[in-house]
C-alpha cells in the first residue's frame, strides 16, 4: 500500500513503483532486494532515470492539480511495476468494455544472421539479431551495447538515437548481466567477439564513441546495436550510412576466422574470396528405432516423454540440476569420479576452521546422473564461510582416474565439473569470485590440497583445470578424500528453512593418452526443456566431436564441451559402438513402483578421411585445389573450422598441416614435402609461403579445401638444392587419428592398393526372438563381409515386416569390407517372420530372416500365483516353478539380467502376483516382477 499523502496518489494494487528520484526517499530499495514501505516523499535530488525516453513534463498549471491527478512532480516520471503472468487488461469507456490480453513466455525464434560467408580485406561486417526480448520500448528503436571482450557486459540505451551519450558517462550505466535472469532472459542478452586476427571494432553515427564509461570504469570492446524500427525486435550493427561497428582489417589473410556468439549460438567469420562447393554422397546407417547412426558435429534432437516430471501443467517443467525433484538424463563415458559416494556434509561457520561443523543430512538417490542432494533442515540457521563433503573414495582411488603428465608414457588434463546453482537460489550467494576448491585426507581437518585457487572460480557453475602440481600432490596422498569448498568471510551462504534440499555437482574429468592408449573420463547431464505447457515432453539436443592429435591435450578445444545444459556437447577419444554405445541413461519411478533405468544407445563411430584433386595433371602456377573429406575433423556444428599450416622453422613438421608440432596432412611433389630452404643464402618458401589452409566448406560439412599453386621447382629432401617438379607426382598424405575401425591410418593420394578383404557369409545373432516385456528391447545382429569391396560403397538391406511393409537401411563397410548391423526389437514390434534382403553395388548377395513370438506363460503358473499370494504355498515352491519356466524357456531372461546375490522377497511382488491372477494388471507387469527376482538373485537361473 502507497501512502496517498506521500505521493499525492494511492497505487494500492501494484506490487510497487519506481520514481527518477529515489536517494531522498526513506524506505526505498535499488531494485536488489524486495520491496519496503516509503516513508518520506521524493525531493529534487539527482535524477536517475534511464528508462523512461523522452519523458514528457507533468502539468504543473496551479488552475489543476499536479499531473490532472495530484501526483508529487519529483516522482515523475513513475513506473508501476506488476508481477506478470497472465494478464488481462480491461478499458471502461462509454460502452462495451474493451480488454487486452497478455501472456508472459519465453523469446522464441532468437537468431544471428550475417550478410555474407566470406568476407575479403577492409570489409564491412553486417550483423542482424533478432530477439523480441531487447524490444524494452514499443514506442521507439532501442539501442544495446555490448562489451565483448573476455569480461562480457550488457548495458541499455547507452547511447540515444541520435548517437549522443545517453546513460553512457555516469551512474545509470549499468551492467545487466547480472540481473538477466531475474529480467526474464535466459541464454540471451550477452554478445561476445573472438575477433582472431581478422576483425576489428569501429565506430558509426549510432556509436560515434570507441568506448562507454559509468564515470568509473571503461569499457572499449564495444558492440552497439540499434533496434531497425520500433517494436521490431531487429537489430543491426550498422546505422543508416551502411556503416556497421564491425570490420575486416586491412592485413587479413585468408582463409582465417573469427566468431560472434549470442544465445549461446556462434557464427563464423571467414576471410577470403572464394570456397569451393564441395557435395558428396554417403547415406547413413540406419537401425530399427534408433534413426541415423551418429556423426561428429552434427546436432541431434533428444527427447524424453515423462508425465511424472510435468509438475506444473499450468506451465514448462525444466528438468535442471538445481531442482531437486528433476531426474536428469545422464551420459557417462569412461569412469569419471563423482558425488556418488558423497556423504556425511557438514557446514563451517568460520574460514579456515574446520573443525565443530553443523552435521547436515545427504543422498544421491539416482546413480545415473550421481547429484548430491543437501538437506538443511537439521542445519542451524546461520551464515556459513564453508561447506566440506566426505567423496567416499580413497585418495588411491582418485589418483588412479587422474592423468599425471610427469609420469612417462602420460600425458593429458584434468577438470572439475561443478555445479553450484542451488546454493545460489536458495542460500542468498552471488559471488564466486573468492572460492576455492580444496581437498583433505584422511580426516576433514587435515593438510589441504587447493585444486581451485582464489579467482579460478567465477560462477555457480563452470569448468576448471586442474593443475599438474595438484595432481602430483594427490598421487601422494593416503586416505579418505574430503571436498572443502570455501567461500572466504566476504561471499558467505544463509541458512534459513529452506523448503527445498539442495542438488549440487562435483566431478574429475580427466582427456589424454596413458600407454598410448586414449583416456576419456566424462560425465554428462541433459537439462531437458518442456516443448510446452502439459506436454510432458522435454527435449534438448547432442552433439558430438572427435579428438584428434592436434586438440588431445588442447585445453581451449576441451573447454567447448557443455557438461550440463539443454545442448550437451560431448567429445569422445575412440569410437563407441556395440557394447560401449553411447548410453542416455534415465532413472523412472515405473508403475509397479521399481525404479527402473530407461537407455537410448547409440553407436558413436569415427571416419575415415579421404583427400582428392580435381585434376589429375597440373602446369606451373596453376591453382591446385585439395579436398579433405572426414567427418571427425568437423569439430562444433554451428561454426566453420580451419586448420593451418605449421610456421615454426624449427619443427620437424614445418610446412604441413598441424598445431604444436602435430602433423596433420602432408603435400609431396616428387615424393618431396614441399618445405622451405635456403640455398645460396637464399630462401625459398614451402607449403606455409603460399598461404594455404584447409577451411570447411560450411558449418558442419566435414569437407575441407585449400588452395596452392603449382611451383616449377622446390627443395630437394636435403634441402640444400633445389628439384623441378615437372614430370613428378603430387601426393597428399593425410595422418587420419581415428578411422572408421578406430584406428589411426595414413591416407594417400596415390594409394590406389585395394585393401585386403576377408569374405564372410552374412549371418544373425538369432533367429528366432520372444517379444520383449514392456520397457525393454532385445537385438538382433547381422554380420558379415563383402569380398573386393569398393571404397565408399555401401551394403543395401531391405527389411520386410511380417505385414508386407518395407524398410530400406545402409550399412557402411569397415576397411576389411566388415559389416555389422542391428535390428531392436520392443514390445510394439510386429509378431511374425522378417525377412532381410542384401544387396551390393547392385547386386543381390543373399536373403534372410528372424521370427518375433509371444510369450505365453501356462495357466498353472497364474494358479500358482494366486495360491502364493494367499500363502497357501511357500515363497520357495513359488521360485522353483519359476525357475523351472526360466530353465525351460518358456520365460526369456537375458544373461546380462541375471545376479547371484541372495534377498527376501518385497511385499509389492506378492501384490502384484496376485493382482495379475486376478487379472488385474497385464501379463507384461508379472514378467517385469520376475525379471527384477532374478536381478536381484532371488532367483538364481
Amino acid at each position: 500500500m502507497i501512502l496517498q499523502h506521500l505521493f499525492g496518489i494511492s497505487l494500492s494494487e501494484t506490487d510497487g513503483f519506481a520514481i527518477p528520484r529515489p536517494d531522498s526517499v526513506t524506505g526505498s530499495t535499488n531494485g536488489n532486494s524486495s520491496f519496503s514501505e516509503c516513508t518520506s516523499s521524493p525531493t529534487n535530488t539527482s535524477n536517475h532515470n534511464n528508462v523512461v525516453r523522452n519523458a514528457k513534463s507533468i502539468n504543473t498549471n496551479s488552475n489543476v492539480s499536479v499531473g490532472q491527478i495530484g501526483l508529487d512532480a519529483d516522482a515523475w516520471p513513475l513506473i508501476q511495476l506488476y508481477s506478470f503472468d497472465d494478464v488481462t487488461i480491461q478499458y471502461n469507456p462509454g460502452g462495451p468494455s474493451q480488454q487486452v490480453y497478455l501472456d508472459y513466455d519465453e523469446i522464441e525464434n532468437i537468431s544471428l544472421e550475417i550478410d555474407r560467408d566470406l568476407y575479403p580485406k577492409n570489409s564491412e561486417v553486417f550483423l542482424t539479431l533478432n530477439d523480441m526480448q531487447l524490444n524494452q520500448d514499443p514506442t521507439d528503436e532501442d539501442s544495446w551495447t555490448f562489451n565483448v571482450n573476455s569480461t562480457t557486459k550488457t548495458f541499455y540505451q547507452a547511447f540515444d538515437d541520435a548517437g549522443n551519450n545517453d546513460a553512457s558517462g555516469g551512474a545509470g550505466l549499468v551492467d545487466l548481466i547480472p540481473h538477466l535472469s531475474n529480467l526474464g532472459f535466459e541464454d540471451n542478452g550477452k554478445l561476445s567477439l573472438n575477433l582472431g586476427s581478422i576483425m576489428e571494432l569501429k565506430t558509426n553515427n549510432d556509436q560515434p564513441n570507441s568506448s562507454v564509461s559509468d564515470a568509473t570504469n571503461s569499457f572499449s570492446k564495444i558492440v552497439t546495436l540499434v533496434e531497425q524500427g520500433p517494436n521490431s525486435g531487429i537489430f543491426s550493427s550498422s546505422d543508416s550510412n551502411d556503416q556497421s561497428v564491425i570490420g575486416i582489417l586491412s592485413d587479413a589473410s585468408r582463409g582465417q576466422t573469427g566468431q560472434i556468439t549470442y544465445n549461446q549460438k556462434s557464427i563464423s567469420i571467414v576471410t577470403g574470396f572464394s570456397t569451393a562447393s564441395v557435395s558428396f554422397d554417403g547415406n547413413p546407417v540406419l537401425t530399427i528405432g534408433n534413426g541415423d547412426s551418429l556423426r561428429p558435429g552434427v546436432e541431434y534432437p533428444v527427447s524424453l516423454t515423462d508425465p511424472d516430471q510435468n509438475l506444473n501443467t499450468g506451465a514448462r517443467d525444466d528438468l535442471d540440476v538445481f531442482r531437486d525433484s528433476a531426474l536428469i538424463p545422464t551420459v557417462t563415458i569412461g569412469n569419471p569420479v563423482t558425488l556418488e559416494n558423497a556423504n556425511s556434509v557438514e557446514f563451517h561457520s568460520t574460514s579456515p576452521t574446520i573443525a565443530g561443523g553443523d552435521d547436515s543430512n545427504s543422498s544421491v538417490p539416482d546413480s545415473n546422473s550421481d547429484i548430491l542432494l543437501i538437506d538443511t533442515s537439521n542445519v542451524s540457521n546461520a551464515s556459513y564461510e564453508m561447506i566440506s563433503v566426505n567423496l567416499g573414495i580413497s585418495a588411491p582411488s582418485l589418483a588412479s582416474s587422474l592423468l599425471d603428465s610427469s609420469e612417462s608414457n602420460t600425458n593429458g588434463t584434468n577438470w572439475i565439473n561443478y555445479d553450484l546453482r542451488s546454493l545460489e537460489n536458495e542460500l542468498g550467494i552471488s559471488d564466486f569470485s573468492s572460492t576455492t576448491f580444496a581437498l583433505a585426507f584422511g580426516t576433514r581437518d587435515s593438510a589441504q590440497t587447493v585444486i581451485a585457487d582464489d579467482g579460478d572460480v567465477s560462477s555457480s557453475q563452470g569448468f576448471i583445470q586442474i593443475d599438474d602440481d595438484d595432481v602430483e600432490d594427490i598421487k601422494t596422498k593416503t586416505g579418505n578424500v574430503f571436498l572443502i569448498i570455501d567461500f572466504d568471510s566476504s561471499d558467505t551462504v544463509q541458512v534459513s528453512n529452506e523448503p527445498n534440499k539442495l542438488p549440487i555437482v562435483f566431478d574429475f574429468f580427466s582427456f589424454g593418452l596413458e600407454n598410448n592408449d586414449s583416456i576419456n573420463n566424462s560425465i554428462y547431464r541433459f537439462e531437458l526443456e518442456e516443448t510446452q505447457d502439459n506436454s510432458s515432453t522435454f527435449e534438448g539436443s547432442f552433439e558430438y566431436a572427435v579428438t584428434n592429435q592436434l586438440n588431445i591435450l588442447d585445453a581451449d578445444f576441451i573447454q567447448t564441451i557443455r557438461t550440463i545444459d539443454d545442448e550437451i556437447k560431448i567429445i569422445i577419444t575412440d569410437r563407441l559402438i556395440d557394447e560401449e554405445g553411447i548410453a542416455i541413461s534415465y532413472a523412472d519411478l515405473d508403475s509397479v513402483g521399481a525404479t527402473t533405468t530407461t537407455t537410448s544407445k547409440s553407436d558413436v563411430a569415427t571416419n575415415s578421411g579421404k583427400v582428392s584433386t580435381a585434376a589429375t595433371t597440373f602446369r606451373f602456377g596453376q591453382p591446385v585445389t585439395i579436398t579433405l573429406s572426414d567427418s571427425d575433423l568437423n569439430l562444433k556444428s554451428d561454426t566453420v573450422e580451419i586448420y593451418q599450416v605449421i610456421n615454426d622453422p624449427n619443427s620437424d613438421n614445418v610446412d604441413a598441416v598441424g598445431k604444436d608440432g602435430e602433423i596433420l596432412l602432408e603435400i609431396k611433389l616428387k615424393d618431396v614435402r614441399y618445405k622451405r630452404c635456403t640455398v645460396n643464402g637464399v630462401e625459398h618458401g614451402g607449403l606455409a609461403s603460399t598461404g594455404f589452409t584447409l577451411v570447411e566448406t560450411g558449418p558442419g560439412t566435414g569437407i575441407f579445401t585449400g588452395v596452392f599453386k603449382m611451383p616449377s621447382q622446390i627443395c630437394d629432401k636435403t634441402g640444400s638444392k633445389l628439384i623441378y617438379t615437372s614430370g613428378g607426382s603430387l601426393d597428399v598424405r593425410y595422418y587420419d587419428s581415428r578411422d572408421a575401425s578406430g584406428n589411426a591410418n595414413i591416407f594417400s593420394l596415390l594409394d590406389s592398393k585395394s585393401s585386403v578383404s576377408f569374405y564372410t557369409p552374412a549371418k544373425l545373432s538369432s533367429e528366432k526372438v520372444t517379444l520383449p516385456i514392456s520397457g525393454s528391447s532385445k537385438e538382433i545382429v547381422l554380420t558379415g563381409s563383402i569380398e573386393h569391396h569398393k571404397r565408399g560403397t555401401p551394403l543395401s538391406i531391405e527389411l520386410t515386416n511380417p505385414d508386407g511393409t518395407k524398410q530400406n537401411f545402409a550399412a557402411s563397410l569397415s576397411n576389411s569390407g566388415g559389416y555389422r548391423s542391428i535390428f531392436t526389437v520392443n514390445e510394439n514390434t510386429l509378431l511374425g517372420t522378417y525377412f532381410v534382403y542384401l544387396s551390393y553395388d547392385g547386386k543381390n548377395i543373399g536373403t534372410l530372416s528372424f521370427d518375433v513370438i509371444s510369450e505365453n506363460v501356462p495357466d498353472w503358473v497364474k494358479n500358482n500365483a494366486r495360491w502364493w499370494s494367499s500363502d497357501n504355498i511357500s515363497d520357495s515352491e513359488f521360485i522353483n516353478g519359476i525357475e523351472h519356466l526360466i530353465d525351460s524357456g518358456v520365460i526369456s531372461i537375458e544373461p546380462s539380467e541375471r545376479s547371484s546375490i541372495e534377498r527376501e522377497i518385497p511385499d509389492w511382488i506378492k501384490n502384484t502376483a496376485k493382482w495379475w491372477a486376478d487379472d488385474q494388471i497385464p501379463e507384461g507387469e508379472f514378467l517385469k516382477s520376475i525379471q527384477y527376482l532374478v536381478k536381484k538373485g532371488i532367483i538364481l537361473v
